[in-house]
């Protein structure tokens, strides 16, 4: 084979190279903007339930002051109830004067009207049932007062379960989405790794078409081209640990000299 065969097809190699890497970073690409969609798909949804969240927490909020206004309301109505209790005490203080007016009553006209038992007995029980009355008047006010005031004794109730129960659910919600998140952002990451190390592949058999049309062309000798082309191989067989070496001078863990001097000293070995 001729010196120009050799070149047009080493040039030709290189062009079915190139193609084969760009569709290898067609793929990559299609594959991240994929990953970014949903990315921003989760994260939106993860703002939603946090909105959703903040407004149960504003009505929890509101349903407490109602709470406190209404015990601060109900405050005046427990010294009523105390006044009601003082009163229903009085009654019952007099009850038992009356009973005992009573008893006292009926032993003076037994003794008034000892001579007489037929008139004595009617005096008797025409003064208990005067008495009795009028006791159960005395009474009937005071029962009247405890049962309005019954009515009345209802304390307020906070309660805000549902308010809870939503928050639960939005909280167990975005615990699944926050773990979706996770492992997208993960696949994410290792594309973007894959996606670089796709594109020092293209880097590389770019620069192999190069150094071979050269070494065809008789530009360079094999020496100078086994060289060169070992030093292009190595940055692909530990191009992981290269860019771990970058990131740490990014981060300024290292100096641009300690970066350099650490990745010649891989490519050099």
């Amino acid at each position: 084979m001729g010196f120009f065969d050799k070149a047009l097809k080493k040039v030709q190699d290189v062009g079915e190279n190139i193609a084969a890497s760009a569709n290898n970073v067609k793929t990559v690409v299609e594959t991240s903007v994929q990953d970014t969609m949903e990315i921003t798909g989760l994260k939106r949804q993860i703002r939603e339930l946090e909105k959703e969240m903040d407004a149960q927490y504003l009505q929890i909020g509101k349903k407490y002051a109602e709470f406190v206004a209404d015990m601060d309301d109900a405050e005046p109505e427990t010294a009523e109830n105390e006044a009601a209790e003082a009163e229903t005490t009085e009654a019952t203080e007099s009850s038992e004067v009356i009973d005992e007016v009573k008893e006292e009553a009926i032993d003076e006209v037994k003794a008034e009207v000892a001579a007489d038992e037929t008139i004595d007995e009617v005096k008797a029980e025409d003064t208990a049932e005067t008495i009795d009355e009028e006791k159960e008047v005395s009474e009937e006010p005071a029962e009247d007062k405890v049962a309005e005031e019954s009515d009345e004794d209802e304390e307020p109730v906070f309660d805000v379960s549902d308010f809870l129960t939503i928050i639960k659910q939005d909280q167990a919600k975005k615990k699944e989405l926050e773990n979706q998140l996770a492992e997208v952002e993960k696949r994410a990451k290792q594309n973007t790794l894959l996606r670089e190390k796709t594109k020092a592949e293209e880097s590389f058999e770019q620069e192999k078409g190069v150094l071979d049309k050269a070494l065809a062309m008789e530009i360079i000798s094999k020496e100078e081209y086994e060289q060169k082309l070992n030093i292009a191989r190595k940055k692909v067989e530990n191009f992981e640990e290269i860019k771990k070496i970058e990131q740490q001078f990014e981060m300024g863990i290292i100096t641009k000299e300690e970066k350099d001097e650490k990745i010649n000293a891989i490519l050099n070995a």
